[in-house]
């Protein structure tokens, strides 16, 4: 099969608008900016973030990787790999030299420069107004899970990767091997990495059938060293390939901790996921319209679809992958797309005040925000008054408090590390017991693991439990956090 190019010279294409695609993409990067702090705060709104910064502080001032669970009480000692540690790193570095300031704000660069990027590729093949509903529609997706956590870093390797394997397409040649140092930055930075690998095996695919059988032996050799050189830069980590094992682990295991976390579940039917799968529905009418030509790419859309209909945390993958698997095919659909994006013109006046416009507006609103991680994530005065009764030994504490109790020193009975640790039947344990209607599952939780005081929501169950249990006292209790304590 032979597929159509994008456009009739796409090269051409793309010199014409050089000139004014960054500047419009400029625009985008600080409408984005202006946007994000704007409001900042939710940037901080997850309690993982906390204790990312505590392991990359940990990371620094030891100059050494963790192998081992340092932070939680109930699993000490036993097997665990900080697979995020650059990702980490970052976060301690912008929270020590900036605080939750600097790492709302490297959170606000990296999604910028990852959706202005796709913008500029897109204003180039598809016009202005395609590439503008492109970026929106991603924003719109990606809103909910834009958190201070490692995920936010992945962006922009996400769209620079998939350039570079769709643009290499476009070239009718295999990606440079360079490009598979992308893998090398994705799998230190994030967990997700293996789907990269996923997505260039499918549009390999894709480039070797492309064209005459004569080609598709040097084609098959040129596209399998760039996968090979991929597949090796992903195990480029200090942990080498012990963090694919943990995703092996998390989903081939079962994946104990899944079902009780929120963005493991299903896609909701809301703003962001009615756009995710009307986005998925345009996509896939769109590759359609040449099902032999697109076949791969169908059935990665597919594949991403899937996934984010099972899990919503894999939305965000699915808005920056398929608008670069999608924008050729509709350029060669629509003819109005092709003449959108052949006809750019140079950069004007009008374009550049609006960057100096926005660019004034993001710094007053950087000089001015302030964003620190909710008040419900952060039980500041519960925690000193245990400290002030001079509480120690083991905790029991609420799954949202564990990433605020390590940024404090304290070690935790769970915390937000459920992909490696308190699994083995500990989650189910756990939230059988809080759930149960009588009072000794709980109690006999808190005994097994010589639980000596507790800091849970004033209001949760756990505090219900507590309340009623012989040989606890309440110490302290105010509109976020209560702290209970055992009876020496």
């Amino acid at each position: 099969m032979t597929l159509a190019p994008v456009m009739t010279d796409p090269a051409a294409s793309v010199r014409a608008g050089s000139r004014a695609v960054p500047v419009s993409s400029l625009v985008v990067f600080l409408a984005l900016a202006a946007t994000l702090l704007a409001a900042a705060d939710p940037l901080l709104n997850d309690p993982d973030s906390q204790w990312h910064v505590a392991v990359g502080r940990w990371i620094v001032d030891h100059r050494t990787l963790p192998w081992t669970d340092l932070f939680s009480h109930t699993f000490a000692g036993r097997p665990w790999i900080a697979k995020e540690w650059a990702s980490q790193v970052i976060f301690a570095g912008a929270h020590g030299g900036a605080g939750w300031w600097g790492v709302a704000v490297v959170a606000i660069v990296s999604t910028g420069v990852a959706l202005a990027v796709m913008h500029g590729w897109l204003r180039a093949r598809v016009g202005p107004m395609a590439a503008l509903v492109g970026v929106v529609l991603a924003f719109v997706v990606l809103a909910p899970h834009l958190l201070a956590r490692p995920h936010i870093f992945t962006l922009p390797v996400i769209v620079a990767w998939t350039i570079g394997l769709v643009g290499a397409r476009e070239r009718g040649l295999a990606p440079p091997l360079w490009l598979a140092l992308a893998m090398t930055a994705w799998a230190n930075l994030h967990g997700s990495y293996p789907i990269g690998l996923v997505l260039a095996g499918l549009i390999a695919c894709e480039g070797v059938v492309d064209g005459p059988r004569a080609l598709w032996r040097s084609r098959a050799a040129a596209w399998g060293l760039f996968l090979a050189a991929s597949a090796a830069a992903a195990l480029a980590t200090p942990y080498g390939i012990r963090p694919l094992l943990v995703n092996l682990t998390l989903f081939g295991g079962g994946g104990e901790s899944l079902r009780f976390i929120a963005e493991w579940q299903p896609i909701r039917l809301d703003g962001p996921g009615l756009a995710a799968l009307g986005a998925c529905a345009v996509a896939l009418w769109v590759l359609a319209a040449e099902p032999r030509a697109n076949a791969f790419r169908i059935g990665l859309v597919l594949i991403l679809a899937a996934m984010m209909v099972r899990h919503s945390r894999f939305m965000d993958l699915f808005v920056l992958v398929a608008p670069f698997l999608v924008a050729g095919p509709a350029a060669r659909r629509f003819s109005a797309l092709r003449t959108a994006a052949t006809s750019l013109a140079p950069a004007t006046g009008r374009e550049w005040g609006a960057v100096i416009a926005l660019a004034a507006v993001v710094l007053v609103l950087a000089a001015t925000a302030a964003p620190q991680p909710a008040p419900t994530m952060t039980p500041v005065a519960a925690l000193e008054a245990a400290r002030a009764k001079g509480l120690t030994g083991p905790v029991y504490n609420d799954y949202d408090f564990g990433g605020f109790l390590i940024g404090a020193g304290v070690p935790t009975f769970i915390d937000g590390r459920a992909d490696q640790i308190f699994l083995g039947g500990f989650m189910n344990d756990l939230h059988r017991a809080v759930d149960a209607a009588d009072h000794a599952p709980f109690d006999a939780l808190l005994r097994r693991h010589g639980v000596t005081w507790a800091l849970v929501r004033a209001q949760g169950a756990e505090a219900g439990h507590l309340s009623a249990l012989d040989g606890w006292t309440l110490l302290h209790r105010d509109p976020v956090a209560a702290v209970y304590m055992r009876d020496r």
